[in-house]
């Protein structure tokens, strides 16, 4: 008899990952992370992130691509905090050996689901910074995104060339390009975009203090208070 053709299907559930994450979960823990969480509707575990690294590193290695596209899909359709973050880690592995238009098509539609920054950080830095350097052409999806009404978004536009500012990856070429992606927010009076756009220069600041030094003398009167004292950490 011949059978029919199937497409290939992951051979690991992710029903199984997520019972691995809830035998970690500790209700005390969750209470904590919900409150200090405080802008997010998930469920919470209550897992501390090393465990969710380790069990999500366990999975990973025995899936290929499509196993991971599959299973990181799944996850974060789950409406809790530590299946979203396994499925980031999912997504890093992914970001670093899959299809890269695939895998910011499928972080852009992710950030519309987010409501805290302990998903969109991580999203980000280092997952869509990895796919960034990859293909360049990335910097215009990140663009379109600079004015967009949600601020995770506004906030995601910028922060992958984070990971570019970091000690592993930075490159002297890449002063001018974290700076010009910070440039349209530091007047944002939004907190969650304005700590960010700090974040980024105190970054950057101890790669090249001299090049913050500069772009904060030349636009203090454009940003935010927050923008300045975050970003000045550094250079104190």
């Amino acid at each position: 008899m011949i059978f029919p053709h199937h497409s290939h299907m992951p051979t690991l559930s992710y029903e199984q990952i997520v019972r691995d994450l809830r035998k970690c979960s500790s209700t005390e823990k969750a209470k904590h992370m919900a409150k200090y969480l405080k802008t997010s509707d998930l469920e919470f575990y209550g897992l501390k992130l090393p465990d969710i690294h380790k069990i999500t590193k366990s999975y990973a290695k025995n899936m290929d691509i499509d196993e991971l596209r599959h299973n990181m899909i799944r996850l974060w359709e789950l409406p809790i905090f530590e299946t979203r973050r396994a499925a980031i880690n999912f997504m890093t592995k992914f970001a670093r050996k899959g299809n890269v238009e695939v895998a910011i098509r499928i972080a852009s539609t992710w950030i519309e689901d987010i409501d805290t920054w302990a998903l969109v950080d991580p999203l980000c830095s280092p997952c869509i910074g990895i796919m960034l350097l990859r293909n360049w052409n990335l910097t215009r999806t990140l663009e379109s995104w600079h004015n967009s009404p949600n601020y995770w978004r506004r906030r995601a536009s910028f922060l992958p060339y984070l990971y570019l500012a970091l000690k592993k990856a930075y490159k002297p070429e890449y002063t001018e390009i974290i700076l010009g992606a910070v440039l349209p927010h530091i007047s944002d009076e939004e907190f969650f975009v304005g700590k960010a756009v700090g974040w980024v220069l105190r970054e950057l600041s101890k790669r090249n203090p001299d090049a913050v030094r500069q772009f904060i003398r030349e636009y203090k009167n454009k940003m935010t208070k927050l923008v300045i004292r975050e970003g000045s950490k550094k250079l104190e």
